[in-house]
C-alpha cells in the first residue's frame, strides 16, 4: 500500500504532457523513423480516421510532437516494416505490433458476440461464406472487399458496409484471423494476420483476460501520466466490471500508486516512482482525435478547454467549423482553428481562427501563424489563405503580411 500523493492541477498537466511525448524539441529537420517509433511507444495507441480535410488524423499526433516528417515514413513503419498494426482499441487504431498478445482477449470477446451485431450475424448465419472469404484472403491477399470473387453487394447507402463480403472481412479482422494494410488512398486491404504480425510474436502464449487488462491499465496510465480510473478504462476502451479490483491489485503490487489531483475529485493513479517535470511548454496544433483530446471530459479537466467535434453537424449549426483543431501554446490550449487543405490548388485555408476568452489574441497570433506555416509545409501546401472569421483572423492576416 502507498500513501496518497497530492498533485496540483498544474503538476497534473505537466505530467500528462511529458507522458504523451511533448518533451521532444521540434527542429527544422524532418523527424526520423526512430523518433516516430519513440512517440508511438509513448502514446501506446493512435486513433485512425478517414476524414482527409487537412490530413488523415493518424499522421497528426506525430507532427504535433515532432514537427515535420515524411508521411510516407509513417506508412513504411506501419504497413511495410509491420512495426505497428491496426486493431480495434479506442475505436479503429494502430499500435506497436509487439503489444499484440495483450489485445487477443478482445478477439475472444468478439467471437462470443461482443462486437457489432451485423458482423456477428454474418458469422453465425453465413459460416460457409465467411470460410470461403478467409480462404480467398489466404490465396490472394492482401485484397479489398470489392475484389472478392463474390462480394455480395448490399442495396443500402450511408456509412454501413457495402457488401456481405466486407462484413465477413471485418468479422475476420475482429476475431484476429486477418489484419489490415492500406492502399494509397487509405483503402483497406485485408491480409492474413500471420503475414502482418511476426511469427515470434504470434507464437507467444496468450495472456489471460485479467493479465491483459492489467497490462493495458499500466500502459494507459503510463501514456497519460496521471489518470482517473475512468480515464484508464477509456484509453483502450476496455470495459470490465473488475476495473477497480485490478487497479487496486496493481497498487498492491507496487506498479501503480494512488494520487489526489487538485479539483478532480476522482480516484486517480500514476505509475509508481513517477516524476514531475519542472517545465514543459509545447506549441502545436492538435488533431481532434489526438490522445490528448479524444476524451473530452478529461480534456476539460486538465486544460480547461471545452471542445466538441462538429463534423456531423449541419453547417448552419456549427459554432466554430467543420475540422477544428485546438492550438496549444506553451503547454496550454489557447485557441482553435478551422482548417482545410485544398489539394487541387495547394492552398491551406484558415476558415476560422478563435482565441479562447481568457487569452490575449495579440500574444497568440504570431506563434499560431508560425504553426500554420509549419503545418502547411507538412501537408505540402505552397500557399495559405486566411478567411475573416473569428477573433484571431485579423491578427493572423497581419502576421501573414509582416512575414512577406
Amino acid at each position: 500500500m502507498n500513501d496518497l500523493v497530492s498533485l496540483t492541477s498544474e503538476e497534473a498537466r505537466r505530467i500528462n504532457l511529458a507522458a504523451q511525448g511533448f518533451s521532444y524539441k521540434r527542429t527544422p529537420d524532418e523527424a526520423s523513423a526512430s523518433e516516430l517509433n519513440s512517440i508511438m511507444n509513448s502514446m501506446k495507441v493512435v486513433q485512425l480516421d478517414a476524414v482527409p480535410i487537412v490530413v488523415r488524423t493518424q499522421y497528426l499526433p506525430f507532427f504535433s510532437r515532432l514537427g515535420n516528417y515524411k508521411i510516407s515514413l509513417y506508412d513504411e513503419i506501419a504497413y511495410e516494416e509491420d512495426k505497428w498494426f491496426e486493431l480495434w482499441a479506442h475505436e479503429a487504431s494502430i499500435a506497436p505490433v509487439k503489444n499484440e498478445p495483450f489485445f487477443r482477449f478482445l478477439k475472444e470477446r468478439a467471437k462470443r458476440g461482443d462486437t457489432w451485431k451485423g458482423l456477428y450475424k454474418v458469422a453465425t448465419e453465413e459460416p460457409g461464406y465467411v470460410k470461403t472469404v478467409l480462404e480467398e484472403v489466404r490465396q490472394r491477399g492482401p485484397l479489398q472487399a470489392k475484389h472478392l470473387n463474390d462480394p455480395r453487394y448490399l442495396k443500402q447507402s450511408g456509412w454501413g458496409s457495402r457488401s456481405v463480403g466486407q462484413l465477413a472481412l471485418n468479422w475476420l479482422y475482429r476475431i484476429g484471423e486477418v489484419g489490415i494494410r492500406r492502399g494509397n488512398n487509405f483503402e483497406k486491404k485485408y491480409d492474413l494476420i500471420s503475414n502482418i504480425v511476426p511469427s515470434e510474436i504470434l507464437s507467444l502464449p496468450s495472456p489471460t483476460e485479467e493479465e491483459s487488462l492489467k497490462k493495458l491499465y499500466l500502459w494507459a496510465t503510463s501514456a497519460m501520466g496521471v489518470a482517473s480510473a475512468g480515464d484508464i478504462q477509456d484509453y483502450f476502451r476496455t470495459r470490465s466490471s473488475n476495473t477497480s479490483t485490478l487497479l487496486q491489485e496493481l497498487v498492491e503490487e507496487g506498479l501503480l500508486m494512488k494520487v489526489a489531483v487538485e479539483g478532480w475529485g476522482l480516484e486517480s493513479f500514476a505509475i509508481s516512482g513517477f516524476g514531475i517535470p519542472k517545465e514543459i511548454s509545447p506549441t502545436c496544433v492538435l488533431s481532434p482525435f489526438d490522445p490528448i483530446t479524444w476524451n473530452r471530459e478529461r480534456l476539460r479537466r486538465i486544460f480547461d478547454f471545452d471542445y466538441k467535434l462538429e463534423i456531423y453537424k449541419p453547417k448552419s449549426k456549427r459554432e466554430f467549423g467543420y475540422y477544428v483543431m485546438p492550438f496549444m501554446h506553451h503547454g496550454r490550449i489557447v485557441a482553435r482553428v478551422d482548417l482545410a487543405n485544398r489539394r487541387q490548388t495547394g492552398v491551406l485555408e484558415v476558415l476560422g481562427a478563435f482565441c479562447e476568452p481568457s487569452y490575449d489574441s495579440g500574444a497568440i497570433s504570431k506563434p499560431l501563424w508560425e504553426e500554420i506555416v509549419l503545418l502547411a509545409t507538412f501537408v505540402r501546401c505552397s500557399a495559405i489563405l486566411i478567411k475573416r472569421r473569428g477573433n484571431l483572423s485579423q491578427p493572423l492576416i497581419i502576421e501573414q503580411k509582416m512575414s512577406k
